[in-house]
């Protein structure tokens, strides 16, 4: 099977000789009958060596909000299998009532006044950036009337595959069918974004197995989070309370909570998926106290049930995965070596015991390494210098964002298979003096959560960002954001949001740089 390319009339009309590439369907092939598409890889040279590079490529964007109510498009079609057509500005999108399409699926396609010839389904939709919107489907029909003649046919739009809604499909489909996560690395590649199949697997390599879980005797007088550790008060339960209401919190065995305590650190579990709902930490920057090296060494907690905690097997490549995840803290290593001890060696001691409690599975959750490293390293790093650097207290709380289309991986193993997040949050309350607390609220992961940027952008007249710029995972937005993804409840730490009190379309904002961020 071939690609052709360079089917088209040049300047002077006249016809140009196709060149033709192969197809390589043994390293990519997805298709799927739902919204129309395949994807296929195509060798990088023609027979006659000419690089495929030559004609150039539009990045498929995953971000929504590319498209707005009346905007002129542009198709690029073959109708009929004719040479190149091109549609310059010449149809708006529309926006169809659903009472008149019923059987549309209006949050996967886009409808557009084009009128196209049959053979043209697969042709770009553009906007006036040169960004792809969609791929041409079809024509979209009026439902029959009574008494319309049945070879009577009233066409009421044209249809495309919003590309939004075809990421969304193969980020559901990631882990489950490896040819949709190997189109996503290549569509993520071509966006500068690191490719998850490839990330991670050196560290991962370096890890011991996991020992046993510590003595029930070794939480004695381990007392966890402090509510009371900044001059304003913030109470854990309260944070959770929504979940437990659902019976949707992980219980201790001996049936005294839910929240499991570690030095200066609390996590809370969440039952239905198996990792962390949230862990709280409170840091010191005045008595830091370094651990020294030691050996990453993981463990189960022995307090909880081992079905909320999956071990070394679940992160165990297995040489057949798409992925391999890496067990990412969520809080982070250095965040609880700190002590108030005066002795040097006590402290020490106490140090080392916060760096060995975090290497436990109730503080993981499945991270790419690359993204554990590149996206939350630097902002970690930030807030660790900004509470030492100032000698100032600061709490954080972290935690994934869970989505019902999150995707499933580790079918067929034990305990499996999980719903994967693929973004996650923090939120920092630092005490910037003796009497007054501010907070700053991120996210970082998937491009979906930055469209309110991308449509601000758009909507206020700007040129919409670059591929350049949205290469960048790492965005501040409000606790109040936090709360609508999380189902949390920040309202003790909401009325320190340093992002809060912005105007809406400045409350989300890029982290191209740690001096972008508003503490």
């Amino acid at each position: 099977c071939e690609a052709e390319f360079g089917y088209e009339h040049d300047i002077d009309g006249v016809l140009r000789e196709g060149v033709r590439f192969n197809l390589r369907p043994h390293e990519i092939f997805y298709t799927n009958a739902e919204l129309d598409i395949t994807f296929v890889a195509v060798t990088p040279l023609s027979d006659e060596g000419v690089p495929i590079d030559r004609y150039g490529r539009l990045p498929l964007i995953p971000l929504s909000g590319k498209a707005i109510d009346g905007e002129w498009v542009t198709i690029i079609q073959h109708p009929n299998s004719e040479p190149k057509q091109i549609a310059i500005r010449a149809s708006q999108i529309i926006i169809l009532d659903q009472d008149a399409a019923p059987d549309v699926n209006l949050d996967h396609f886009i409808h557009y006044s084009t009128d196209t010839e049959p053979g043209s389904s697969g042709a770009p939709v553009l906007n006036d950036q040169w960004q792809v919107l969609a791929l041409h489907h079809k024509a979209v029909p009026e439902p029959k009337k009574p008494g319309r003649p049945e070879n009577k046919t009233v066409w009421i739009a044209n249809e495309g595959v919003r590309i939004s809604a075809i990421f969304g499909l193969l980020e559901r489909q990631r882990f489950e069918q490896p040819q949709a996560g190997l189109v996503l690395d290549r569509l993520d590649t071509s966006l500068g974004l690191p490719s998850l199949s490839q990330g991670g697997i050196q560290g991962e390599a370096l890890l011991e197995a996991d020992r046993k879980p510590l003595a029930l005797k070794r939480w004695a007088g381990v007392t966890g989070y402090d509510p009371l550790f900044l001059t304003t008060r913030i109470d854990l339960p309260e944070i959770y309370a929504p979940w437990l209401a659902q019976e949707q919190i992980a219980p201790l065995l001996d049936g005294s909570g839910h929240e499991l305590a570690y030095h200066d650190f609390t996590s809370v579990i969440r039952a239905d998926r198996k990792f962390p709902l949230l862990t709280a930490v409170n840091i010191d920057g005045n008595k830091l106290v370094h651990p020294g090296p030691g050996k990453d060494t993981w463990r189960r907690d022995a307090r909880i049930a081992p079905e909320y905690q999956p071990d070394g097997e679940f992160y165990e490549n297995k040489g057949k995965d798409p992925v391999q995840f890496s067990r990412g803290h969520q809080v982070r290593l250095l965040d609880p070596c700190w002590s108030a001890m005066n002795d040097v060696n006590q402290a020490l001691v106490e140090s080392q015991l916060g760096a060995e409690d975090t290497f436990h599975y109730t503080n993981a959750a499945p991270q790419v390494q690359t993204y554990n490293d590149i996206d939350w390293g630097n902002l970690e790093d930030y807030l660790l210098d900004k509470a030492q650097s100032t000698d100032k207290r600061l709490t954080i709380f972290t935690g994934p964002i869970f989505r019902e289309d999150d995707p499933l991986y580790g079918k067929g193993r034990k305990g499996g298979p999980w719903k994967i997040p693929l973004s996650f949050w923090k939120i920092a309350v630092l005490q910037k003096s003796a009497t007054k607390v501010a907070a700053a609220a991120f996210i970082v992961g998937q491009t979906q959560y930055v469209q309110a940027l991308y449509e601000a952008k758009v909507f206020s007249g700007l040129k919409p960002y670059t591929i350049d710029q949205m290469r960048k995972r790492r965005i501040q937005t409000t606790i109040a954001a936090i709360e609508g993804e999380t189902g949390l409840d920040f309202s003790a730490v909401r009325p320190f949001d340093a992002q809060g009190t912005l105007e809406s379309t400045r409350q989300t904002r890029w982290i191209s740089d740690i001096n972008d961020v508003v503490i």
